[in-house]
């Protein structure tokens, strides 16, 4: 077969083989072919991983996120934040310690009638004491920087003491008496209070109610008092500041004042707690009286 290939042709098969035998020469060999292609395919079996890993941790990521966002108030499947502290109970007079405390005065009894307080078990006494906090916090918030800071006395839940700088002491009562089916607060006395050198204002509260204020003089003839009066609920409303009579202080406070101090939302929520929740007898009423 080779005889009947012309010269020419013999040429051209010459020239491919050589080409041949160079591209050969010129690859590693198979020995050698085989670690580089498998350190090949180890790196892109690394590289499909890692791409695959780095798909599912996103895919995580968004549903964990779409959870947490997604999820409302349901605590089952919400994470939530850590909360500094307690959540805050209802504002009532018994569950929230006012700040700043007020230390109690303490007056020693004269008789076991001045001792109201001493057949009350340790959580009652604790839960008028706490009122009490609020209240002398509050009426020191309300009432005229004259009648000095406000403190509770320890024996009685509606006695309270205030003290100026100077030295002057008033005693203030906050009374809220549960009263039956006594009528609403009388109105103003008639001209002969203003003859005697006293005067009475009348207001209307938030909600309807009817109040007067008395300013008429107590103790001696040189000191006066300042009250207001009213009814809420079933209960008879007094708050009054009383003269310092050995320093012949009258009560530094105006009908005017002390009205404004009762029509406050927050002193009239004390009022209502105080006469859902009675800590004071009932009135009595003395015929005649």
């Amino acid at each position: 077969m080779n005889d009947n290939i012309t010269e020419e042709d013999r040429r051209s098969a010459l020239l491919v083989s050589d080409a041949m035998d160079s591209a050969m020469a010129e690859l590693p060999s198979l020995h050698d072919l085989v670690p580089a292609a498998v350190t090949q395919g180890r790196r892109r079996k690394a590289r499909a991983r890692l791409a695959t890993a780095v798909g599912i941790a996103c895919v995580a990521g968004l549903v964990f996120g779409s959870l947490t966002l997604s999820a409302g108030g349901d605590a089952r499947t919400t994470v939530r934040p850590a909360t500094s502290g307690t959540p805050s109970p209802r504002k009532s007079p018994e569950s929230v310690q006012p700040e700043p405390y007020r230390t109690p005065v303490h007056i020693a009894p004269t008789s076991d009638d001045e001792r109201p307080t001493a057949n009350l078990t340790s959580a009652e006494r604790k839960r008028r004491a706490q009122f009490q906090q609020h209240a002398a916090v509050l009426l020191d918030k309300l009432l005229p920087d004259a009648v000095g800071l406000i403190r509770p006395v320890d024996l009685d839940v509606s006695r309270y003491q205030s003290e100026t700088k100077d030295g002057k002491v008033f005693t203030i009562i906050f009374s809220v008496r549960p009263s039956g089916d006594s009528p609403d607060a009388k109105p103003c006395p008639s001209a002969a209070l203003a003859a005697k050198g006293g005067s009475c204002k009348q207001a209307t509260l938030p909600g309807g109610i009817k109040a007067i204020s008395l300013h008429v003089f107590t103790d001696s003839s040189e000191t006066m008092s300042t009250s207001a009066h009213f009814r809420y609920g079933h209960s008879d409303v007094e708050l009054t500041v009383a003269p310092d009579v050995e320093a012949k202080a009258s009560a530094p406070v105006t009908n005017e004042e002390l009205l404004a101090t009762a029509s406050d939302s927050r002193f009239l929520d004390l009022v209502r707690y105080a006469d859902e929740h009675p800590m004071q007898k009932r009135q009595t009423t003395t015929q005649g009286g």
